[in-house]
């Protein structure tokens, strides 16, 4: 076939008509993507120009509904939506209020209520999403309506976000963990961000010990993933929740076998300055638990260098390292510990102490 072509009278001329086919199909590319892109940046600057329009009648006008056209596009309910999130989050009072109004009054929460249950589970998916950034108590009922019949587990996951925007209560924030823990467990990153944005709405609230209130209820409820109460420990020691002492003491004497549960709790302990829990978690049989002990041990190693100093022959390299590391921390009376066990006969730990001393003197 190929020897036939090129033999042809008319090779050069079926060359010839592949060349311009080619130009023909790169041109009308080329023209395609800027149509495009010009029909983009159209779009964008006219959504732009609508979310100003709209933030500027929210703040400058009594009713701005008034003034504002009813949105018709999907881009025209995404300008309204971002003007009344950025809104809501900067304004309260008078402002605040009217923009939750306005949501109503140009029909944006009907729009995306209808959006949440579309037969497309991206579509649903952010329509969830925009809801929940309007943070309207009103959703609450309806968040928890469509988790019961919704399908995906990526659109519960960001339902459950959305009621985390609306807690207001010890038993709202239960149900939130019940939720989470009838599904599959995602990522420890997501579950902390859901309870450390309750923990701080609450400060922010001055109801703070709502969450010491659901932390003490859900210890023992075995309907609640003991990763997720892990997680809530974790929330705890980020938003360094200073009511909750008594409540973290007792998440450490409940889970004596649960290393992760236990590491969490002396993280979170610390983060409020109480080590009560440190010389007891040094002897803990897991490693990790005696590691996480180690890293806030510098805090109080002169209260502690018989248990510390014990921690330089343990037989995990990390735990003698670690101890080392506290003792360079912890000022004159560790580093002459260091260097006593640098001429020890355990020549590990001799190891450690003259590393920690190498790397303080730099």
């Amino acid at each position: 076939m190929f020897d036939f072509i090129t033999e042809s009278r008319n090779f050069y001329d079926y060359i010839t008509l592949a060349v311009l086919l080619l130009v023909f199909f790169n041109t009308f590319e080329i023209l395609f993507l800027l149509y495009n892109k010009a029909r983009v940046e159209r779009s964008e600057r006219k959504r732009q120009n609508l979310k100003r329009l709209a933030s500027t009648a929210l703040i400058t006008a009594t009713n701005a509904a008034e003034l504002l056209p009813k949105p018709a596009t999907e881009d025209e309910y995404a300008a309204y939506s971002e003007a009344v999130a950025s809104v809501l989050d900067s304004f309260e009072g008078e402002i605040a209020d009217r923009a939750a109004a306005l949501i109503t009054q140009l029909g944006i929460d009907a729009h995306y209520r209808r959006l949440a249950r579309h037969r497309t589970w991206y579509k649903r998916g952010n329509a969830v999403d925009i809801l929940a950034s309007f943070r309207l108590k009103a959703n609450k009922e309806f968040f928890l309506a469509i988790f019961r019949s919704e399908t995906s587990s990526e659109v519960k996951y960001r339902i459950i976000y959305g009621l985390s925007r609306l807690v207001r209560d010890h038993g709202d924030i239960l149900v939130l963990a019940r939720l989470l823990s009838s599904l599959p467990y995602l990522t420890a990153k997501y579950t902390e961000d859901i309870f450390y944005n309750v923990i701080t709405a609450l400060k922010a609230a001055g109801r703070e010990e709502e969450f010491g209130l659901f932390m003490r209820d859900t210890m023992h409820d075995e309907s609640v993933l003991k990763m997720v109460k892990r997680d809530c420990l974790a929330a705890c020691s980020a938003a360094v929740c200073e009511k909750g002492r008594a409540t973290l003491l007792g998440y450490y004497a409940a889970f004596p076998g649960e290393p992760e549960i236990l590491i969490a709790s002396l993280r979170a302990l610390a983060g409020i300055g109480d080590f009560s829990q440190l010389p007891a978690a040094l002897k803990h049989p897991d490693w990790r638990v005696r590691l996480a002990a180690l890293k806030f041990s510098h805090l109080c190693c002169t209260d502690m260098l018989p248990e510390v100093r014990a921690m330089l022959h343990d037989p995990n390299y990390h735990v003698r390292l670690n101890a080392a590391l506290a003792f360079a921390r912890s000022g004159d009376a560790g580093r002459a510990v260091l260097r006593a066990e640098e001429s020890s006969d355990d020549r590990f730990a001799a190891a450690a102490a003259a590393y920690a001393l190498s790397q303080e003197a730099l």
